[in-house]
Protein backbone atom coordinates (compact mmCIF):
# COMPACT_ATOMS: atom_id res chain seq x y z
CA UNK A 1 0.00 0.00 0.00
CA UNK A 2 1.45 3.56 -1.09
CA UNK A 3 -0.06 5.95 1.31
CA UNK A 4 -0.32 9.52 0.65
CA UNK A 5 -3.06 10.95 2.75
CA UNK A 6 -0.49 12.40 5.39
CA UNK A 7 -2.18 15.64 5.93
CA UNK A 8 -5.09 13.18 7.24
CA UNK A 9 -2.56 11.51 9.96
CA UNK A 10 0.97 10.31 9.81
CA UNK A 11 2.87 7.18 10.57
CA UNK A 12 4.04 7.16 14.18
CA UNK A 13 7.68 7.14 14.44
CA UNK A 14 9.83 4.90 15.77
CA UNK A 15 11.48 7.14 17.77
CA UNK A 16 8.46 8.28 19.17
CA UNK A 17 6.84 4.34 19.76
CA UNK A 18 9.85 3.10 21.79
CA UNK A 19 9.36 6.34 24.00
CA UNK A 20 6.28 6.17 24.95
CA UNK A 21 6.24 2.57 26.03
CA UNK A 22 7.56 1.96 29.15
CA UNK A 23 4.38 4.34 29.83
CA UNK A 24 2.31 1.68 28.87
CA UNK A 25 3.74 -0.95 31.11
CA UNK A 26 6.20 0.09 33.68
CA UNK A 27 5.70 3.61 33.94
CA UNK A 28 2.33 4.00 34.40
CA UNK A 29 1.99 6.51 37.51
CA UNK A 30 0.25 9.56 37.53
CA UNK A 31 2.34 12.32 37.08
CA UNK A 32 0.35 14.07 40.31
CA UNK A 33 1.41 11.33 42.66
CA UNK A 34 3.98 11.84 45.49
CA UNK A 35 6.17 9.14 45.07
CA UNK A 36 9.30 7.84 42.77
CA UNK A 37 6.69 6.76 40.03
CA UNK A 38 5.06 10.07 39.78
CA UNK A 39 7.90 12.08 40.48
CA UNK A 40 9.29 10.19 36.45
CA UNK A 41 6.10 10.11 34.69
CA UNK A 42 5.82 13.99 35.96
CA UNK A 43 9.98 14.44 34.68
CA UNK A 44 8.73 12.80 31.20
CA UNK A 45 6.22 15.31 30.76
CA UNK A 46 8.40 18.26 31.65
CA UNK A 47 11.25 16.37 29.11
CA UNK A 48 8.17 16.75 26.47
CA UNK A 49 7.19 20.17 26.96
CA UNK A 50 10.73 21.15 26.42
CA UNK A 51 10.89 19.44 23.31
CA UNK A 52 7.97 20.98 21.76
CA UNK A 53 8.94 24.45 22.71
CA UNK A 54 12.31 24.15 21.48
CA UNK A 55 10.93 23.23 17.77
CA UNK A 56 8.50 26.22 18.07
CA UNK A 57 10.71 28.39 19.95
CA UNK A 58 8.70 28.86 22.19
CA UNK A 59 9.00 28.88 26.65
CA UNK A 60 8.32 25.96 28.35
CA UNK A 61 5.23 27.78 30.20
CA UNK A 62 3.97 28.76 27.10
CA UNK A 63 3.04 25.33 26.07
CA UNK A 64 -0.04 23.46 26.90
CA UNK A 65 -1.16 19.77 26.27
CA UNK A 66 -4.57 19.09 24.59
CA UNK A 67 -5.52 16.09 22.71
CA UNK A 68 -5.71 17.57 19.19
CA UNK A 69 -5.52 20.67 16.94
CA UNK A 70 -8.95 20.89 17.24
CA UNK A 71 -9.12 21.46 21.30
CA UNK A 72 -6.42 23.26 21.27
CA UNK A 73 -8.60 25.40 18.46
CA UNK A 74 -11.42 25.44 20.70
CA UNK A 75 -9.43 25.89 23.95
CA UNK A 76 -8.13 29.65 22.77
CA UNK A 77 -11.14 30.85 20.70
CA UNK A 78 -13.62 30.33 23.25
CA UNK A 79 -11.17 30.63 26.43
CA UNK A 80 -10.28 34.24 24.60
CA UNK A 81 -14.06 34.96 23.92
CA UNK A 82 -14.69 33.93 27.60
CA UNK A 83 -12.31 36.02 29.40
CA UNK A 84 -13.42 39.25 27.12
CA UNK A 85 -17.19 38.48 28.02
CA UNK A 86 -16.30 38.44 31.72
CA UNK A 87 -14.05 41.07 32.64
CA UNK A 88 -16.10 44.42 32.73
CA UNK A 89 -15.61 45.78 29.24
CA UNK A 90 -15.64 49.40 28.05
CA UNK A 91 -19.17 50.00 28.13
CA UNK A 92 -18.00 52.04 24.71
CA UNK A 93 -16.80 48.14 23.21
CA UNK A 94 -20.62 46.98 23.14
CA UNK A 95 -19.33 44.17 21.20
CA UNK A 96 -16.52 41.29 20.15
CA UNK A 97 -15.54 40.91 16.89
CA UNK A 98 -13.81 37.65 15.37
CA UNK A 99 -12.30 37.58 12.08
CA UNK A 100 -11.54 34.68 10.00
CA UNK A 101 -11.26 33.28 6.57
CA UNK A 102 -13.43 31.47 4.25
CA UNK A 103 -11.12 28.55 4.03
CA UNK A 104 -10.20 28.37 7.67
CA UNK A 105 -10.73 24.58 8.82
CA UNK A 106 -13.64 23.55 10.15
CA UNK A 107 -12.12 23.27 13.92
CA UNK A 108 -11.82 27.18 13.94
CA UNK A 109 -15.09 27.83 11.02
CA UNK A 110 -17.49 26.19 12.86
CA UNK A 111 -15.86 26.93 16.33
CA UNK A 112 -16.17 30.98 15.57
CA UNK A 113 -19.54 30.44 13.81
CA UNK A 114 -20.52 28.21 17.06
CA UNK A 115 -19.51 31.42 19.01
CA UNK A 116 -21.40 33.83 17.22
CA UNK A 117 -24.52 31.85 17.85
CA UNK A 118 -24.02 31.91 21.59
CA UNK A 119 -23.02 34.95 22.40
CA UNK A 120 -25.26 38.13 21.06
CA UNK A 121 -22.47 40.28 21.73
CA UNK A 122 -20.04 38.48 19.20
CA UNK A 123 -19.83 39.08 15.69
CA UNK A 124 -18.02 37.16 13.66
CA UNK A 125 -16.34 37.97 10.07
CA UNK A 126 -15.13 35.94 7.67
CA UNK A 127 -13.13 37.11 5.10
CA UNK A 128 -12.41 35.73 1.52
CA UNK A 129 -9.97 34.61 -0.32
CA UNK A 130 -8.34 34.72 -3.69
CA UNK A 131 -8.72 32.57 -6.58
CA UNK A 132 -5.26 30.54 -5.37
CA UNK A 133 -6.79 30.31 -1.76
CA UNK A 134 -4.79 33.20 0.01
CA UNK A 135 -6.30 35.70 2.18
CA UNK A 136 -7.78 38.83 0.01
CA UNK A 137 -5.48 41.34 1.28
CA UNK A 138 -8.01 44.20 0.56
CA UNK A 139 -10.48 42.53 2.62
CA UNK A 140 -8.77 41.67 5.47
CA UNK A 141 -7.49 45.29 5.48
CA UNK A 142 -11.41 46.43 5.58
CA UNK A 143 -12.12 43.48 7.83
CA UNK A 144 -9.20 45.16 10.33
CA UNK A 145 -10.96 48.76 10.58
CA UNK A 146 -13.63 46.89 12.49
CA UNK A 147 -11.18 46.74 15.26
CA UNK A 148 -11.51 43.05 15.75
CA UNK A 149 -10.78 41.37 19.42
CA UNK A 150 -9.24 38.29 17.67
CA UNK A 151 -8.23 37.02 14.23
CA UNK A 152 -7.92 33.69 13.67
CA UNK A 153 -5.91 32.89 10.28
CA UNK A 154 -4.33 29.01 9.22
CA UNK A 155 -0.56 29.24 8.27
CA UNK A 156 -1.19 26.05 5.87
CA UNK A 157 -4.46 24.93 4.02
CA UNK A 158 -5.35 21.72 4.51
CA UNK A 159 -6.58 20.91 0.84
CA UNK A 160 -4.43 23.16 -1.22
CA UNK A 161 -1.12 23.37 0.53
CA UNK A 162 -1.38 27.29 0.17
CA UNK A 163 0.55 29.55 2.48
CA UNK A 164 -0.42 32.01 3.98
CA UNK A 165 2.10 35.10 5.24
CA UNK A 166 1.06 34.91 8.76
CA UNK A 167 3.98 36.86 10.04
CA UNK A 168 2.15 40.11 7.71
CA UNK A 169 -1.29 39.21 8.59
CA UNK A 170 -0.08 38.60 12.10
CA UNK A 171 2.02 42.30 12.18
CA UNK A 172 -1.30 43.75 10.68
CA UNK A 173 -3.54 42.68 12.88
CA UNK A 174 -1.50 43.46 16.06
CA UNK A 175 -1.49 46.99 14.65
CA UNK A 176 -5.25 47.30 14.21
CA UNK A 177 -5.22 46.17 18.13
CA UNK A 178 -6.14 42.01 17.60
CA UNK A 179 -4.50 39.49 19.38
CA UNK A 180 -3.30 36.75 16.56
CA UNK A 181 -4.18 33.13 16.26
CA UNK A 182 -2.87 30.22 13.99
CA UNK A 183 -4.02 26.87 13.19
CA UNK A 184 -0.31 25.39 11.93
CA UNK A 185 -1.32 22.14 11.80
CA UNK A 186 0.07 21.32 8.27
CA UNK A 187 2.72 24.03 8.63
CA UNK A 188 4.82 22.80 11.85
CA UNK A 189 5.43 19.25 10.35
CA UNK A 190 7.07 20.66 6.53
CA UNK A 191 8.33 24.34 7.70
CA UNK A 192 10.26 25.65 10.08
CA UNK A 193 7.98 28.01 12.26
CA UNK A 194 8.95 29.90 15.19
CA UNK A 195 6.28 31.56 17.21
CA UNK A 196 8.69 34.52 18.24
CA UNK A 197 10.23 35.30 14.66
CA UNK A 198 6.53 35.35 13.21
CA UNK A 199 4.91 37.41 16.12
CA UNK A 200 1.55 35.10 17.05
CA UNK A 201 0.34 35.40 20.33
CA UNK A 202 -1.44 31.78 20.31
CA UNK A 203 -0.68 28.28 17.64
CA UNK A 204 -2.21 25.28 17.69
CA UNK A 205 -0.73 21.83 16.36
CA UNK A 206 -1.76 18.19 16.41
CA UNK A 207 0.66 15.33 17.48
CA UNK A 208 -0.92 13.02 14.42
CA UNK A 209 0.10 15.08 11.80
CA UNK A 210 4.01 15.28 12.41
CA UNK A 211 4.60 11.45 12.84
CA UNK A 212 3.25 11.76 16.82
CA UNK A 213 0.66 9.59 18.01
CA UNK A 214 -3.07 10.18 17.87
CA UNK A 215 -4.66 11.93 20.55
CA UNK A 216 -1.55 14.35 21.30
CA UNK A 217 -1.51 18.33 20.67
CA UNK A 218 -0.65 21.38 22.06
CA UNK A 219 -1.12 25.11 22.34
CA UNK A 220 1.16 27.58 22.14
CA UNK A 221 0.48 30.31 24.04
CA UNK A 222 2.28 33.85 24.63
CA UNK A 223 2.71 35.04 28.02
CA UNK A 224 0.51 37.60 28.69
CA UNK A 225 -2.48 36.37 26.94
CA UNK A 226 -5.43 35.61 29.13
CA UNK A 227 -7.83 33.16 28.44
CA UNK A 228 -9.99 30.87 30.30
CA UNK A 229 -10.20 27.12 30.60
CA UNK A 230 -13.26 25.28 28.58
CA UNK A 231 -12.69 22.17 31.25
CA UNK A 232 -12.94 22.83 34.87
CA UNK A 233 -11.14 20.66 37.32
CA UNK A 234 -8.16 19.92 39.22
CA UNK A 235 -6.62 22.84 37.49
CA UNK A 236 -3.72 21.02 35.28
CA UNK A 237 -1.66 22.61 32.64
CA UNK A 238 -1.91 25.94 34.19
CA UNK A 239 -5.11 25.88 35.21
CA UNK A 240 -6.16 25.70 31.39
CA UNK A 241 -6.84 22.23 30.60
CA UNK A 242 -7.89 20.31 33.89
CA UNK A 243 -7.66 16.23 33.76
CA UNK A 244 -5.01 13.74 34.75
CA UNK A 245 -2.19 14.65 31.47
CA UNK A 246 -1.97 11.60 29.69
CA UNK A 247 1.63 11.34 29.67
CA UNK A 248 2.20 8.65 26.86
CA UNK A 249 0.98 10.52 24.60
CA UNK A 250 2.71 13.48 25.62
CA UNK A 251 5.89 11.57 25.43
CA UNK A 252 5.45 10.52 22.35
CA UNK A 253 4.39 13.98 21.03
CA UNK A 254 7.68 15.40 22.63
CA UNK A 255 9.67 12.79 20.96
CA UNK A 256 8.41 13.28 17.73
CA UNK A 257 8.98 17.33 18.28
CA UNK A 258 12.23 16.28 18.65
CA UNK A 259 12.88 14.44 15.60
CA UNK A 260 11.09 16.89 13.56
CA UNK A 261 13.55 19.40 14.87
CA UNK A 262 17.09 17.17 14.31
CA UNK A 263 15.31 16.31 10.71
CA UNK A 264 14.38 19.71 10.28
CA UNK A 265 13.20 21.83 7.38
CA UNK A 266 16.22 21.00 5.35
CA UNK A 267 14.43 17.68 4.82
CA UNK A 268 13.22 17.96 1.18
CA UNK A 269 12.45 13.90 1.25
CA UNK A 270 8.20 14.60 1.29
CA UNK A 271 8.49 17.58 -0.90
CA UNK A 272 10.74 15.88 -4.14
CA UNK A 273 8.23 12.89 -3.86
CA UNK A 274 5.84 15.15 -4.29
CA UNK A 275 7.25 16.55 -7.45
CA UNK A 276 7.97 13.71 -8.76
CA UNK A 277 4.16 12.48 -8.62
CA UNK A 278 2.71 15.82 -9.55
CA UNK A 279 4.56 15.44 -12.76
CA UNK A 280 3.84 11.63 -13.62
CA UNK A 281 0.37 12.57 -12.99
CA UNK A 282 0.39 15.56 -15.64
CA UNK A 283 2.29 12.66 -18.02
CA UNK A 284 -0.84 9.64 -17.59
CA UNK A 285 -3.86 12.40 -17.27
CA UNK A 286 -2.43 15.77 -18.98
CA UNK A 287 -6.30 17.18 -18.75
CA UNK A 288 -5.96 16.55 -14.57
CA UNK A 289 -6.00 20.50 -12.78
CA UNK A 290 -3.29 21.14 -9.84
CA UNK A 291 -5.11 23.03 -7.69
CA UNK A 292 -1.98 25.70 -7.79
CA UNK A 293 -0.12 28.45 -9.92
CA UNK A 294 3.37 27.61 -11.59
CA UNK A 295 4.92 24.32 -12.40
CA UNK A 296 7.57 24.04 -9.75
CA UNK A 297 5.84 21.53 -7.10
CA UNK A 298 9.27 22.15 -5.37
CA UNK A 299 8.77 25.74 -4.52
CA UNK A 300 7.45 25.73 -1.14
CA UNK A 301 7.52 29.46 -0.95
CA UNK A 302 3.89 29.91 -2.05
CA UNK A 303 2.88 26.74 -1.90
CA UNK A 304 3.38 23.72 0.77
CA UNK A 305 5.26 21.05 -2.12
CA UNK A 306 3.87 18.55 0.40
CA UNK A 307 0.09 18.45 -0.66
CA UNK A 308 -0.93 17.98 -3.93
CA UNK A 309 -5.03 19.05 -4.73
CA UNK A 310 -5.37 17.55 -7.96
CA UNK A 311 -9.10 18.21 -10.10
CA UNK A 312 -9.88 15.40 -12.10
CA UNK A 313 -12.75 16.98 -15.08
CA UNK A 314 -16.03 14.96 -14.74
CA UNK A 315 -14.49 12.83 -12.01
CA UNK A 316 -16.33 11.73 -8.44
CA UNK A 317 -13.36 11.62 -5.97
CA UNK A 318 -16.11 9.35 -3.81
CA UNK A 319 -16.14 7.07 -6.41
CA UNK A 320 -12.36 7.04 -7.39
CA UNK A 321 -11.13 6.62 -3.89
CA UNK A 322 -12.18 2.87 -2.88
CA UNK A 323 -10.98 2.05 -6.65
CA UNK A 324 -7.75 3.54 -5.59
CA UNK A 325 -7.78 1.80 -2.42
CA UNK A 326 -8.05 -1.45 -4.49
CA UNK A 327 -5.14 -0.75 -6.50
CA UNK A 328 -2.77 0.06 -3.34
CA UNK A 329 -2.86 3.78 -2.75
CA UNK A 330 -4.13 5.32 0.11
CA UNK A 331 -5.83 9.32 -0.89
CA UNK A 332 -8.44 11.71 0.11
CA UNK A 333 -11.00 13.94 -1.39
CA UNK A 334 -10.03 16.63 1.40
CA UNK A 335 -10.40 17.27 5.24
CA UNK A 336 -9.98 14.39 7.25
CA UNK A 337 -13.17 15.48 9.02
CA UNK A 338 -15.39 15.57 6.40
CA UNK A 339 -14.57 12.28 4.33
CA UNK A 340 -17.22 10.63 3.75
CA UNK A 341 -19.22 13.93 3.44
CA UNK A 342 -21.65 14.54 0.71
CA UNK A 343 -21.07 18.23 -1.27
CA UNK A 344 -18.02 19.49 -2.40
CA UNK A 345 -15.09 21.13 -0.53
CA UNK A 346 -15.74 24.72 1.34
CA UNK A 347 -12.05 25.69 0.38
CA UNK A 348 -12.27 24.74 -3.65
CA UNK A 349 -16.06 26.67 -3.36
CA UNK A 350 -14.47 29.98 -1.63
CA UNK A 351 -11.34 29.39 -4.34
CA UNK A 352 -13.88 30.20 -7.08
CA UNK A 353 -13.81 26.43 -8.71
CA UNK A 354 -17.09 25.15 -9.63
CA UNK A 355 -18.95 21.94 -8.26
CA UNK A 356 -18.52 19.77 -10.55
CA UNK A 357 -14.28 20.33 -10.96
CA UNK A 358 -14.32 20.53 -7.10
CA UNK A 359 -16.55 17.05 -7.09
CA UNK A 360 -14.09 15.32 -8.42
CA UNK A 361 -10.99 16.64 -6.39
CA UNK A 362 -8.16 14.01 -4.69
CA UNK A 363 -5.30 15.11 -2.22
CA UNK A 364 -2.55 12.94 -2.07
CA UNK A 365 -0.19 14.47 0.91
CA UNK A 366 3.13 13.39 1.31
CA UNK A 367 5.63 12.92 4.44
CA UNK A 368 9.72 12.05 5.07
CA UNK A 369 8.56 8.47 4.73
CA UNK A 370 7.53 8.33 1.18
CA UNK A 371 10.28 7.82 -1.90
CA UNK A 372 10.25 9.21 -5.16
CA UNK A 373 10.28 5.81 -6.42
CA UNK A 374 6.89 4.93 -4.85
CA UNK A 375 5.61 8.32 -5.78
CA UNK A 376 6.48 7.61 -9.36
CA UNK A 377 4.56 4.44 -9.01
CA UNK A 378 1.58 5.85 -7.95
CA UNK A 379 1.17 8.34 -10.44
CA UNK A 380 0.76 5.65 -12.88
CA UNK A 381 -1.78 3.56 -10.40
CA UNK A 382 -3.74 6.97 -10.47
CA UNK A 383 -3.79 7.38 -13.97
CA UNK A 384 -4.82 3.93 -14.66
CA UNK A 385 -7.75 4.12 -12.06
CA UNK A 386 -8.90 7.37 -13.21
CA UNK A 387 -9.17 6.16 -16.64
CA UNK A 388 -10.68 3.39 -15.49
CA UNK A 389 -13.66 4.72 -13.21
CA UNK A 390 -14.22 7.54 -15.62
CA UNK A 391 -14.68 4.72 -18.46
CA UNK A 392 -17.06 2.51 -16.44
CA UNK A 393 -19.01 6.04 -15.83
CA UNK A 394 -19.27 6.61 -19.69
CA UNK A 395 -16.55 9.29 -19.78
CA UNK A 396 -13.64 9.32 -22.06
CA UNK A 397 -10.49 11.29 -20.26
CA UNK A 398 -7.78 11.86 -21.63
Amino acid sequence: MIYLDNAATTRICDEALEEMMPFLKEEYASPLGQYSLGFRANSALNTARGRVAALIGADVSEVIFTSCATESNNLFLRGFIRNLLSTGMDPAHKSISIVTQTTEHASVLNTCEDIAREYDRVRLIKVPVDRNGFVNEAAYREALKERPDVVSIMHVNNETGAVNDIKRLCGLAHEAGAIFHTDAVQSVPHMRVNVREIGVDALSVSGHKLHGPKGSGFLYLRKGVIIKPVLTGGGQEIGLRSGTPDVVACVGLGKACEELFRHGSEDRTAARAASVFAAGLKEVLPAAVINRPGENMEDSGNYLSEIVSVSIPGGDALSIIPDLDMAGVCCSSGAACSAGRKGVSHVLTAMGIGESLAKGTLRFSFSRYNTEGEAAEAAVIVGRVVKKNLENHGILFK
